[in-house]
């Protein structure tokens, strides 16, 4: 009977001198850092065609204990997908570290394009006036590419025109000839909404 209470003291002895190393040892994978790991510097990235508002910017990181948490920073405002985001680390002072967000933007100034004498566009941003006399007879959105395409009321005879713009949003803008009136493709690089409004009898499209 003494031979059994000893053994299982001895037991219950190696038993408690070996749960604290392993959980030491686990810790210690846990919070190792690889030493070939760098330091964060930046990241570049640009969103979709159809991105118009930055909601939020979520950051996902790794505690000393390996368990992961995320930190969510709320933002609600208008982004031009255009933009390049940046997500860098700026030293400040030479001590401390912080993180920021900065967005790269290009502004061209406005383009001008006349075909013949009875139709004339002016690009500029986001915005294309189309200056004419002509009557319109509908306009529409097409997808894949997206376009905005306009037909106009006029007896007229050419071959098809191309404008190359390369004017973020704009690509390009066609015109081709069809019976008793002719069309206007306007080719965009993205997903577009647009609005139209009529200002001194030019119409002017606006991108949202």
């Amino acid at each position: 009977m003494r031979l059994i209470s000893l053994f299982l003291l001895f037991s219950i002895l190696a038993i408690a001198r070996e749960n604290p190393f392993v959980s030491i040892e686990n810790i210690t994978k846990a919070t190792q850092i690889n030493k070939r790991d760098t330091y964060f510097e930046d990241l570049k990235f640009k969103l979709p065609s159809s991105a118009r508002i930055l909601k939020s910017i979520e950051v996902s990181y790794q505690n000393l204990n390996g368990s992961i948490n995320k930190k969510t920073i709320t933002i609600n405002k208008k982004i031009d997908w255009h933009d390049e985001l940046f997500f860098t680390k700026k030293i400040m002072n030479q001590q401390k570290q912080v993180l920021k967000i900065e967005k790269r933007e290009t502004r061209e100034i406005g383009k001008i394009y006349k075909f013949k004498d009875f139709i004339k566009f002016e690009v500029k941003n986001k915005s294309i006036k189309i200056i004419t006399k002509d009557v319109k007879i509908r306009d529409f959105l097409v997808s894949k590419p997206y376009k905005i395409v306009f037909d106009f009321r006029r007896d007229a005879s050419f071959l098809t025109k191309l404008f190359k713009v390369d004017m973020p949003p704009f690509v390009s803008i066609v015109l081709g000839n069809h019976d008793k009136y002719y069309r206007v493709a306007i080719k965009l690089d993205g997903q577009y909404t647009y609005k139209l409004r009529r200002a001194e009898g030019n119409f002017i499209i606006t991108l949202n």
